[in-house]
């Protein structure tokens, strides 16, 4: 049986700005693609993979445009919800069905609205119908550019994101990693400890203390499997602590719920300053793994 995540997993705003960059078709997905501003050479590919309001919603491409600007990247958002993705009126409805304010006469429409699009959402995306379809992608990225490509995985797109990092997710005719890493923010739908023990190439992640799709006790286990990594890591390289930075991290942010770093109030500037530290440890991230990766 098909269940419905929590309300977190499709509430937030829909924020508002116009997006730069253009839509073109890319190895069969339509996708959004967004360059660095200054029109330098990119130093690097970012790839998102994202929430269940996918391609379209302007959140997830404004996002985009900031990784180009701040990374100096050229960045895709590919179609990967084959157009199932979760219309961004939703949040309203999920908004509605879960106040207190709200009458039973507004919640029960709302509640039917959310039921009769999140059921087929789950159904229609599941991994074992999109999991081929973005490994494909990635594969055939690998496959025509030199750069160096890591993946943005958000809520949704956060489980595939990790999947990337792991050992078994190799180019079809190189072998070679589809990423050289990975940032992601309050996924869900993970299998924890499994995906997280099966993690080899760089990840870092950024979740919430209150977020109930992953909730706090599962983030503490997450951040030990890291450190664990990392130590293991150092003893490779024969290094202490204070010598070697972390190829492996988690970050929680006190009282960030579940989609703060993609659907944030913005009114809301506790929401907006979670917002910020997320872009921040993604950018930061990208930056210094593509650096890594262009020096091999």
């Amino acid at each position: 049986m098909v269940s419905l995540p929590c309300e977190d997993c499709a509430s937030g705003f829909t924020h508002t700005g116009e997006p730069r960059g253009r839509v073109e078709t890319l190895h069969g997905l339509h996708t959004y693609i967004t360059e660095p501003p200054s029109g330098a050479p990119p130093k690097g590919i970012i790839v998102m993979i994202p929430d269940a309001f996918g391609w379209e919603i302007p959140n997830n491409r404004l996002i985009c445009d900031t990784y180009a600007s701040r990374a100096q990247c050229l960045v895709y958002l590919p179609e990967f919800q084959n157009g199932h993705q979760l219309p961004h009126t939703l949040m309203t409805d999920i908004g509605a069905m879960t106040s207190e304010k709200s009458s039973i006469i507004n919640k029960v429409p709302s509640t039917l609205r959310v039921i009769y699009n999140m059921a087929p959402f789950i159904y229609l995306t599941r991994p074992s119908i999109t999991t081929p379809l973005i490994k494909s992608f990635f594969s055939s990225l690998r496959s025509s550019s030199p750069l160096p490509v890591c993946a943005a995985g958000f809520c949704w797109g956060g489980l595939y994101a990790i999947l990337l990092t792991h050992a078994s997710s190799t180019a079809k005719e190189s072998g070679i990693p589809l990423i050289d890493a990975a940032f992601v923010a309050h996924p869900s739908n993970l299998t924890i400890p499994a995906d997280i023990e099966k993690v080899e190439r760089p990840l870092s992640i950024c979740h919430g203390t209150k977020d109930f799709v992953l909730d706090l006790k599962g983030a503490r286990v997450i951040e030990g499997i890291l450190e664990a990594k990392n130590q293991s890591t150092r003893k490779e390289k024969g290094s202490g602590e204070e010598d070697g930075e972390k190829r492996y991290e988690i970050q929680v942010l006190e009282g960030a719920k579940h989609g703060f770093a993609v659907r944030g109030n913005p009114n809301d500037s506790a929401e907006m300053e979670q917002a910020q530290r997320a872009e921040d440890q993604a950018v930061e991230w990208f930056v210094r793994w593509i650096a890594e990766a262009g020096k091999r």
